[in-house]
């Protein structure tokens, strides 16, 4: 079920094969632990956000050490990294995460500017700390999952998993004309993701009665 495309090495099988499930419930459950703690301390709430980007980027690199020799920056040969199960079979759709150079190259940033930003907010967010770097995360979460699917219909909600923070962060911590800008956002990610979701549909529906297969 778990698969991994490179033999040897010194992980822990388990490690392994979750690593890439992983890096997104470690962002996941660090925003939530982030919004928990700051109506307690809103300095330890920011620690929290901050170190959980940090974890993540630490396992980033230490993907990139340990397969340095199969790592191609341009996506081309095989995955670094593979995690596929079964999700709703009777629809063809799984729960596919997958890791090669480029996705690991653009996952590396995205925590890397994800720290950035929690470093230059400390200062700057004064109201709702805790639901901000709530948001912040999932959206990294969000990011990091579409870089990884090669399912079309878990790339369509890690899609729309991410637009949601960004636009409470848009609507909460915006600067003038922020209920404005939140609402277009809102239209137009809504109306363009309501437009994947039918191409994600058509394709589905043509290739299964083209192959008989439906994925």
């Amino acid at each position: 079920m778990w698969t991994r495309f490179r033999h040897g090495g010194s992980f822990n099988h388990y490690i392994v094969c979750m690593i890439l499930l992983d890096l997104i419930l470690i962002l996941l459950s660090g925003g939530f632990v982030s919004w928990l703690v700051s109506n307690w301390s809103k300095t330890v709430g920011r620690i929290i956000a901050l170190l959980t980007v940090i974890i993540d980027f630490i396992i980033t690199v230490i993907i990139w050490v340990c397969h340095a020799p199969d790592i191609n920056l341009l996506g081309k040969g095989p995955w670094i990294l593979n995690f596929n199960h079964q999700w709703i079979p009777q629809l063809g759709v799984s729960f596919h995460l997958a890791l090669d150079g480029l996705s690991l190259v653009m996952i590396a940033l995205t925590l890397f500017v994800g720290a950035l930003s929690i470093v230059a907010s400390w200062k700057e967010i004064k109201e709702k700390t805790g639901f901000f770097h709530f948001n912040t995360l999932w959206l990294l979460a969000g990011i990091i999952g579409v870089f990884l699917s090669m399912d079309l219909f878990l790339f369509y909600l890690f899609w729309e998993l991410m637009l949601v923070p960004m636009f409470f962060i848009l609507a909460i911590w915006g600067y003038e004309n922020r209920k404005y800008a939140s609402i277009k956002f809102f239209l137009f990610t809504q109306i363009s993701g309501l437009l994947m979701l039918l191409a994600i549909l058509g394709m589905y529906f043509i290739h299964g009665n083209a192959t008989g297969t439906y994925t």
